[in-house]
């Protein structure tokens, strides 16, 4: 055999066992990936499903609120039977969404006006305004269930969706009982909502041409779904029998469902329904264009235009999306700030004006374990796809810091999730910190966002490290910084659309402006963080004039004055002799609080439990390790921190011990968790810095 051909045999040899490498190595990925992305999947739905939820509970709010706030128009309106017409008409036309509305008076309420008196005012599609009364003997409104349950029980009621008029459209009617002065019943009042546009609200941005969602009644009767041109009604009938638990132990489903029920009357269930498949099959396409990729190179053109097409679909899709959304903005606007927070302690206040109908800016707070979890962030663009993005990042925010502390991490998290399928290219600047309210220690990360002002003995900028926005590269790394508070400070935060506020010379607000109002502030020992925010807001609005208002504006103001806290800590060794240390620390500690005995002796043997536990098993055995144990509270609550350099254990996801089985077959462990649980309030764990942390939380109260 000449050396020629051995060459050829040697390179085709090599390139042989390469693809077979390759193939092998392609198994493994798809395995794996496969197991990350049925999470993903099951993450999405969660989040789709509650964000629906949330849509549909917020436009029933505002049509409870518009009835609220019309409640005493109407019922000053009935001195004169007349004047309740007017009254109707401005009731409805308060609410987009409101397009009916009646009166319904007790019988001989209006002697002139004959046994029955229902006032009705109805919109028509022109969008003017008719009225009319509609009782009489084809009506008598005294025999209506609803009318019936709502005398009753004295309470406000939903009705379920029901479908009314020649063009067959969903309706749903809110009764609301009017009393006189004695607390007895005198009127009903009605106002129907439109839900047509449920089904088109629901189905917006599926994760697959195949999943769709639906929403049923409390007793699972279908209220809306899709389209029937997307999805076949035999397709949605057999997912409402799946939900109501009709189909047959034998059917074979192909799909899977998540749901949740709205959190308030009328408890309508929203469903998320997706097929698993859908994902591995592009998964299993892609894996077979790699090995295609190896032999023939002139598949890449092919996969280029195809994704390029793909893409393309989906630009298409999303310019007549927004297109659509264009009348919804008024609503849109109304849900938008209902899902800012609404109560705020004495350490944090903030605000959101937009400067269109509907924004891109964001801010959120919550407090877990003695921790102040906050954010705030700038959305690329403006409009509806600002607001739905900024909405997805809220969300997710509330999901990931439940189990998280590291901003980096969170930060990375949402990276992520924003540039997967990112065909708009849009990006958000974000910032988010973690307080501890007790020591004042401050963990946070920023993405792209302006440096927050710490306002204490002197006005200065937290020293942070830009990095890069969220949205704009994948993988992208996020760094961990920490800042000691001292007592007093504040941390004030802000979007672009403070300092550069133009006025009328398109000059603009600057931070020269800003730090004006921290001096202001500064010199008023006893000035809210919410005067702050206001007086802001006032200077940036005084200094625009008569200029339009170009950007959103938000503000979040953090102040770290913690009153009445007590902090000790303790370091053990594992070795089981120093729990008496551990018990007489903790007994000390406690002994200075006004707690009850019986809680407190509880909270003891939970923290024992728990530090056995680390004793014994966090570090390998004969090998030497420490247990430090935090302890803080505000008299209002105890929090006791645990922290180790052992091997990482989540204690939060270990089963609790099944107590209705004998002790003979009942599995080894898992007590020490449920006699935790049930002594605490709150167990969390997190995993920073090589560490274990482990946080018991328990009021005093």
């Amino acid at each position: 055999m000449d050396s020629s051909k051995k060459g050829w045999m040697s390179r085709i040899g090599i390139v042989v066992i390469a693809a077979v490498m390759v193939e092998l190595i392609s198994i493994m990925q798809y395995e794996r990936i496969r197991g990350i992305m049925k999470e993903e999947m099951e993450m999405r739905s969660r989040l789709a499903v509650n964000t629906r939820a949330q849509t549909i509970e917020h436009a029933l709010d505002l049509a409870e609120t518009t009835m609220r706030e019309n409640l005493w128009d109407v019922r000053s309106s009935m001195a004169h039977p007349d004047s309740i017409f007017p009254a109707m008409v401005r009731l409805i036309n308060d609410n987009p969404l409101v397009v009916g509305g009646c009166l319904a008076l007790s019988p001989d309420y209006y002697p002139s006006k004959g046994r029955l008196f229902e006032p009705y005012a109805v919109k028509q599609e022109d969008g003017t305004i008719t009225v009319s009364q509609i009782a009489g003997p084809e009506h008598d409104y005294t025999q209506n269930e609803e009318y019936i349950w709502v005398l009753e029980h004295r309470t406000p009621s939903w009705t379920d969706p029901y479908s009314y008029g020649p063009d067959s459209l969903d309706f749903a009617t809110y009764s609301y009982p009017i009393m006189d002065s004695k607390g007895e019943i005198i009127a009903v009042c009605g106002i129907d909502i439109d839900l047509s546009w449920l089904g088109d609200t629901l189905n917006t941005h599926q994760p697959s041409p195949s999943s769709f969602a639906i929403m049923l009644t409390q007793e699972g009767e279908l209220v809306t779904g899709p389209s029937e041109s997307r999805i076949p009604p035999s397709r949605v009938e057999e997912a409402v029998s799946f939900v109501n638990g009709e189909l047959p132990d034998s059917a074979n489903v192909d799909f899977e469902i998540t749901k949740t029920k709205l959190r308030k009357d009328p408890h309508w269930q929203v469903v998320e329904v997706y097929r698993p498949e859908d994902a591995f099959a592009r998964m299993r396409k892609m894996r077979a264009q790699q090995t295609w990729l190896i032999l023939i190179g002139l598949l890449i053109m092919y996969f280029m235009i195809a994704r390029f097409a793909r893409n393309e679909k989906k630009l298409r899709q999303a310019s007549e999306e927004q297109a659509r959304m264009g009348g919804e903005l008024a609503v849109a606007s109304r849900i938008q700030q209902e899902m800012l927070p609404k109560v705020f302690p004495s350490y944090v206040y903030g605000t959101l004006e937009p400067a269109r109908e509907v924004g891109g800016d964001l801010f959120d707070f919550f407090v877990r374990d003695g921790k102040l979890f906050f954010c705030i962030g700038d959305v690329s663009g403006k409009g509806v796809p600002a607001a739905m993005l900024m909405s997805m990042i809220r969300s997710l925010f509330r999901l990931l810091s439940q189990k998280q502390e590291s901003p980096s991490k969170i930060l990375t998290t949402l990276n992520n999730e924003l540039c997967r399928g990112n065909d708009t290219n849009m990006f958000i600047t974000f910032f988010m910190g973690c307080l501890d309210l007790y020591s004042g220690v401050l963990r946070f990360g920023n993405a792209g966002h302006d440096k927050p002002f710490l306002v204490s003995e002197d006005i200065t900028l937290l020293p942070t490290k830009s990095n890069l926005p969220l949205g704009v590269f994948p993988n992208t790394s996020y760094e961990d910084q920490t800042l000691e508070l001292v007592h007093g400070t504040t941390l004030f935060l802000y979007t672009d659309g403070l300092t550069e506020a133009k006025n009328e010379e398109r000059k603009q607000f600057e931070r020269s402006g800003v730090i004006k109002v921290l001096r202001t502030f500064m010199a008023d020992k006893n000035a809210s963080l919410e005067k702050l925010v206001s007086s802001m807001s006032q200077a940036a609005h005084r200094f625009a004039g008569n200029a339009p208002q170009s950007d959103d504006l938000t503000m979040l103001a953090v102040r770290f004055s913690p009153e009445n806290v007590l902090h000790e800590e303790i370091v053990l060794q594992n070795n089981v002799e120093e729990v008496t240390r551990l018990s007489a620390f903790v007994k000390d500690f406690l002994g200075k609080l006004e707690m009850d005995r019986k809680v407190a002796a509880g909270l003891r043997l939970a923290l024992e439990e728990t530090a056995v536990n680390v004793i014994n098993y966090a570090y390998p055995e004969g090998e030497t390790g420490s247990l430090t144990i935090l302890a803080d509270t505000n008299h209002q609550e105890v929090r006791f921190t645990l922290i180790d350099s052992g091997m990482p254990f989540d204690p939060t996801t270990v089963l609790e011990a099944d107590t209705t089985l004998d002790a003979q077959n009942r599995p080894i462990g898992g007590l020490g968790v449920l006699l935790t649980r049930r002594l605490t309030d709150s167990i969390s764990y997190s995993r920073v810095e090589g560490q274990n942390v482990l946080t018991l939380t328990k009021s005093i109260s």
